[in-house]
């Protein structure tokens, strides 16, 4: 996902080891798409994915986590996976880069101490990207159920200023989530991902809010026409995939459908 076509980025999202889709994130709205990431993973790869993006609701919400089905994700998926969900320390960061995570996301620990992330970055920077999770123009932490604290360090920077931050830092990617639109399906928030990419310099991944073709094809020309729109500059950073959840587990498209749309 650092260079080339928009890639499309199936998600698997935890809760007491079933493949679960929150509505806005909200635990009361959760829908049970599996009981078997593995083999949902597996049907993923078979239909073309090459990245998998995990994410552990319940870690995310400091109510224990899905470590044994991550960890049998990372051992036994042919798929590059991205873990994200309850990370806050550089020790579960370094764990998870050594059973195989391609890459590792950091939310809310970014926010509220972001010396820890900033150490995983010097430790090994390629590994780690950070989420940006966005209602209503403020950060969200901590399952996306609080905005960010006002004692906390990034608290009340935007999100572009934020993206910016990390971006110098040296972080390898970010992903911007609209928790408003996620599980909806009314469409991204292709623009304000975009702004967050020029932001940091960085590949972006888009999240919340796809539910069907023409969304991606969206996608697809807001990022084009932001390259349009620089000329002869270089690009600053770009959108570099889309995550896809609720639509994909109701048939909405095919991944294939969706790569040629990204196209």
């Amino acid at each position: 996902m650092s260079s080339g076509a928009l890639e499309p980025v199936p998600a698997v999202d935890l809760s007491g080891g079933r493949v679960v889709r929150l509505l806005r994130g909200l635990r009361e709205r959760e829908t049970v798409y599996g009981d078997d990431p593995l083999r949902t993973a597996s049907g993923f790869a078979a239909a073309g994915a090459r990245w998998l993006h995990v994410v552990d609701l319940d870690a995310a919400f400091g109510d224990g986590g899905n470590r044994d089905a991550i960890l049998r994700l990372l051992q036994e998926s042919p798929l590059k996976v991205q873990v994200a969900g309850g990370v806050r320390t550089v020790e579960s960061y370094a764990a998870l880069r050594e059973a195989g995570a391609a890459r590792v996301v950091f939310g809310t620990v970014a926010v509220e101490a972001p010396r820890v992330v900033e150490e995983a970055i010097r430790m090994d920077g390629a590994g780690v990207a950070v989420a940006l999770d966005v209602r209503g123009g403020r950060l969200q932490t901590r399952g996306w159920v609080e905005p960010a604290a006002s004692g906390a360090a990034r608290a009340g920077m935007t999100p572009e200023a934020a993206a910016r931050h990390w971006g110098e830092c040296g972080a390898s990617a970010i992903v911007y989530t609209s928790v408003e639109r996620d599980g909806t399906m009314d469409g991204p928030d292709a623009e304000a991902a975009l702004r967050v990419a020029a932001a940091s310099g960085l590949p972006t991944v888009v999240a919340g809010g796809v539910g069907a073709l023409s969304h991606l094809r969206a996608v697809r020309t807001a990022a084009r026409e932001h390259e349009l729109a620089l000329g002869a500059r270089p690009v600053t950073g770009r959108l570099a995939g889309v995550i896809l959840g609720r639509a994909l587990y109701e048939g909405r498209f095919t991944l294939p459908e969706a790569r040629r749309a990204l196209r």
